[in-house]
């Protein structure tokens, strides 16, 4: 027969073992023209569905199976109010009886079940329902005729071979806690193998009519046109107004406060966009999006929005789009026809909220956020089906080490590799949320996130393809790094205006940028990006646009040759339809519209054609659709009249837009943070670098941007019981190092802390810390490690500091000091406590152990001594050696690790030393030879050649070996 109306997809989590593709494959190959996946209790898999079967000239039917108590109920849609209905029903699968929701919102589905209790219920409440019968179950029959309804025959399919059903026995396994050895008959499928056309039919020749109403039902119910207008949230306002004309409202007043006086230029690029917005109805979307970012202390938005002059003059995006020539058309066109978005980053401790506030805003129920699937990966499949056959994580530990005796292993691997890929749970996106003008489940079936929120059954691709307005709001440290850094300047009365505040035009800033001076400053800190500064010698924010974007992974060879064009290295214009286009990048496509634009132009893409190209090369899953663009990109630029040379090599820098790549709005977004950032480090170093570790750090760890403070030439303080708040703190030239710090030291015993000594001033000594606070034994052996209590101990070492605080710590029984004290007994002290080496090293480890770092030291003094009789060059004079041998010691500070071409492992480890950071390559021979020192976090004695690319130093790894004291 034609049609096959049932069958369970991998997408049945932990049931189903057979992927979406397979099924579609292998009904194509049985003659099959439409297709029904019923996977139990979600539509996860829809998009992926619809798109594959459509690619294979299929039609599909859009079902599900819900399970009950009494039995399953196979559903499929036969309009878009079944559809809603269907995402509600979905919707309260945990949280109330599927039976009773199907007999109350049954319009516009097909029913269809085996069991008498079922069918009975369902006819009762007028619910169109068949009595199903599948190839391994016929009771139906008598139910249908005692119940007066008709038959359907349902291909309830879970395997297509015999070695599906172990596959299906693992993940029950994996599902129930089970191993394979301890299931029970119930925990698993009874055998329900795919049947072929002769077969399917024989199956069911004793009742013909229920192959025809298959058929009937699947002619009913294929290829609905679900998704066909995006879906934009209402937003109702007091007085009345349109959306449209509240925006224009909302857009002059914002377009006057960022440009003063508005000149037609300016006017005539509003009216454009708002023309086009207009027409799409996109009002509401532009409102929400400005309500949103107000809530906030800041904000940057980003993405192809940040193209959009309407979204600078509301404050949501903050790049002037006529200043620098962004294309507003990457962003929104009126043939365009799947929704824009604007990702919006807020201050990483605020994000949660301003979600709180968005949930708030709305009624209830038209909120969610967007879901994550997760999938298996290699690594963690093994793990779960090794433990599914009932093997411990000491033998699957083993296994990865190499040790293989486990004659189980092979089946194991075998089925590892069978689920890899496979759909295993769904979590939170990390800020897609969207909103809905109904009830976000009559659009999309819900579940509930961990923390209490509407999650979509959809990840991101699939809410966009719904047309559901995808919004992302996004945690940002570096907004917060500086916010808290003008907040700090503020309360020393130093005061920058933001509105007037433009750092692009600040020559410190430029100049710092330019010579790769850039730890802590946002995006652009990475020892590629600081790398790639120093190459080019460039600190202007054209070309920190230009440098953010191009930093990706797959374009190596196009950043070298790029640098070499900047430099004044001849080259040639690819074509010269290109040459305007990609002038300013030296003739490299950067940004991911220079792929949309070169295909436009040289292929005759239409605008939503090339847009899908540039989609499609970006994903993973590519290769399939990705040979139709490229025939068609080859065809195309062929009767244009280009050389197949020139297509060739056209095609080739598209392809280095493999995964991630950003815009030029996007990355011009990006850039004006990374000023932001950059000018507080130039300008305010102190406050700039308490920000940065207040808020954790970014590309490096803590002890990383410590060191940087030293070369930076700024002072360090504490941590200290009478000087420091929680978080690092600033003062002119001066860090303070914060409580959060100490490592194993509670948030509570801080506050209590600080809020003594404001009220009561300062601690005077270690007497009287300890009657006016009560600190556990842990507190105070974290205190006295960082070194915190020195201040107040009268030069008693720490051992005895903390002999002293156990012996006689206790809790202050009043609220005010009594007249006459009775002093604490004190151990005899010394006027100056005199350590041996071994005692001052061991308080050295304490500290770092407390802290991560020295408080007045580089981590390398503890190995002074050993550092001696190593004939060594420092970090700073690497450039005096170029092309020489020469021997480094270093700490290794952040590390990449890459696969060659030749499938080899080779490092770029950055590592440090007392003096300045520098850059390692390490290549596969000397990777294999010493991999197990390269992931040591101890210092390294490194010997290697000094290699120079242009105003880069880097050192050429030949041997490693480890610093031993």
């Amino acid at each position: 027969m034609a049609s096959r109306l049932g069958l369970y997809s991998n997408y049945s989590l932990l049931y189903g073992v057979i992927p979406v593709e397979r099924w579609i494959l292998t009904c194509k190959k049985c003659g099959v023209d439409t297709i029904a996946i019923s996977d139990m209790d979600n539509i996860f898999a829809l998009h992926e569905i619809m798109e594959k079967v459509h690619e294979e000239g299929l039609s599909v039917v859009v079902s599900a199976t819900l399970t009950t108590a009494q039995g399953r109920i196979w559903l499929f849609v036969s309009s878009k109010k079944g559809f809603s209905n269907l995402c509600t029903i979905l919707s309260y699968t945990s949280e109330q009886d599927t039976l009773s929701s199907l007999c109350s919102l049954h319009e516009g589905l097909v029913a269809a079940a085996c069991e008498y209790s079922l069918l009975k219920t369902l006819t009762g409440h007028n619910v169109k329902v068949y009595g199903a019968l599948t190839p391994t179950n016929f009771e139906a029959v008598a139910h249908a005729k005692k119940l007066g309804i008709e038959l359907i025959a349902v291909e309830d399919a879970l395997y297509i071979e015999k070695e599906d059903i172990e596959i299906h026995r693992v993940l029950r396994a994996i599902a129930t806690g089970k191993t394979v050895g301890t299931l029970g008959q119930d925990d698993c499928a009874q055998p329900t193998f795919f049947h072929t056309g002769d077969e399917y039919e024989k199956i069911f020749s004793a009742w013909p009519e229920s192959l025809q109403n298959s058929e009937n039902v699947a002619r009913m119910c294929a290829d609905l046109p679900l998704f066909d207008s995006l879906i934009f949230p209402d937003y109702p306002l007091k007085n009345k107004e349109s959306p449209k004309t509240e925006l224009r409202k909302r857009v002059y007043t914002g377009a006057h406060q960022r440009y003063g006086e508005l000149s037609d230029g300016i006017i005539e690029r509003i009216e454009y966009e708002l023309g086009i917005i207009d027409t799409k109805g996109f009002a509401p979307y532009f409102l929400v999006m400005h309500d949103i970012v107000l809530s906030a202390s800041r904000s940057c938005g980003r993405g192809s929005g940040a193209a959009s002059i309407v979204a600078y003059a509301l404050r949501i995006t903050q790049v002037d789009p006529i200043a620098h020539n962004l294309y507003f058309e990457r962003f929104l066109t009126l043939a365009r026809e799947d929704m824009p978005d604007i990702d919006v980053d807020f201050a990483w401790d605020e994000r949660d909220g301003v979600l709180r506030k968005v949930f708030q805003s709305f009624p209830e129920g038209h909120c969610a956020r967007v879901a994550n699937h997760n999938f298996f990966r290699y690594r963690s499949a093994l793990r779960e089906c090794a433990k599914a056959y009932g093997l411990s994580d000491a033998a699957v530990s083993a296994f990865f080490r190499g040790d293989t005796q486990d004659p189980l292993w092979p089946s194991i691997v075998q089925t590892a590799q069978a689920v890899t890929g496979f759909p295993r749970s769904l979590s939170t996106h990390c800020g897609g949320v969207v909103i809905t003008p109904a009830r976000c489940s009559s659009y999309v079936p819900l579940k509930l996130s961990r923390e209490g929120y509407p999650l979509t059954a959809w990840e991101k691709d699939g809410v966009e393809k719904a047309k559901l307005v995808k919004i992302d709001l996004l945690g940002n440290r570096s907004l917060a790094v500086i916010r808290d850094a003008l907040a700090s300047l503020r309360k020393d009365g130093i005061v920058i205006d933001e509105d007037l505040w433009d750092p692009t035009r600040d020559e410190m800033t430029v100049e710092l940028l330019r010579r790769g001076d850039s730890m802590g400053v946002f995006y652009i800190e990475s020892p590629a990006m600081r790398q790639l500064q120093k190459k080019t010698q460039r600190g202007d924010f054209d070309h920190i646009v230009i440098h953010s974007s191009m930093i990706r992974p797959a374009a190596n060879t196009y950043i070298n040759e790029y640098v070499r064009r900047l430099h004044g290295g001849t080259w040639e214009s690819i074509h010269p339809l290109l040459e305007s286009m990609l002038e300013e990048t030296c003739g490299i496509m950067c940004y991911q519209e220079d792929v949309s634009k070169a295909a436009i132009l040289l292929a005759r893409f239409s605008e939503s054609e090339a847009d899908m190209l540039r989609k499609i090369i970006a994903k993973k899953d590519r290769q399939r659709r990705l040979k139709v663009y490229e025939k068609r990109f080859f065809e195309g630029c062929r009767k244009n009249g280009i050389k197949e040379n020139v297509i060739e090599k056209v095609w080739d820098m598209m392809l280095s837009f493999d995964g991630y790549s950003f815009n030029k709005p996007h990355s011009a977004s990006y850039a004006m943070v990374s000023f932001q950032s950059a000018y507080l480090r130039a300008h305010h170093g102190a406050y700039f670098m308490a920000a940065v570790l207040s808020n954790r750090g970014g590309f490096y760890h803590t002890a990383a941007y410590i060191s940087e403070c030293r070369r930076m030439g700024l002072n360090l303080k504490g941590v200290d019981i009478n000087e420091s708040d929680y978080q690092y703190t600033a003062s002119k030239d001066t860090v303070t190092v914060g409580f959060m710090a100490v490592s194993q030291l509670h948030r509570e015993t801080v506050s209590r802390i600080i809020t003594e000594r404001e009220r009561r001033g300062p601690f005077r000594s270690l007497s009287n810390l300890s009657r006016r606070l009560s600190i556990g034994s842990s507190d105070l052996t974290s205190l006295v490690a960082s070194g915190a209590l020195d201040s107040i101990s009268a030069s008693l070492s720490r051992s005895r500091q903390l002999q002293f605080l156990l012996m006689n710590s206790r809790a202050e029984k009043e609220e005010q000091p009594q007249l006459f004290e009775k002093p604490l007994p004190s151990l005899p002290v010394q006027k100056k406590e005199v350590m041996t080496k071994r005692e001052k090293r061991d308080e050295l480890l304490g500290e770092y152990q407390a802290l991560t770092f020295l408080r007045d030291h580089h981590i390398l003094y503890l190995y002074a001594e050993k550092i001696m009789s190593v004939r060594r060059i420092r970090a700073y004079q690497i450039p005096q050696f170029t092309g020489c041998h020469v021997t480094l010691i270093g700490c290794p500070i952040t590390r990449r690790t890459v696969v060659t071409k030749h499938e080899l492992l080779m490092d770029f480890i950055s590592f440090e030393d007392e003096t300045a950071l520098f850059e390692t390559l390490i290549f596969p021979d000397v990777h294999k030879r010493y991999q197990a020192l390269l992931y040591s976090p101890h210092p390294l004695i490194l010997e290697g050649i000094v290699k120079r690319e242009y105003d880069a130093y880097s050192v050429e790894v030949r041997s490693i070996r480890k610093l031993i004291v």
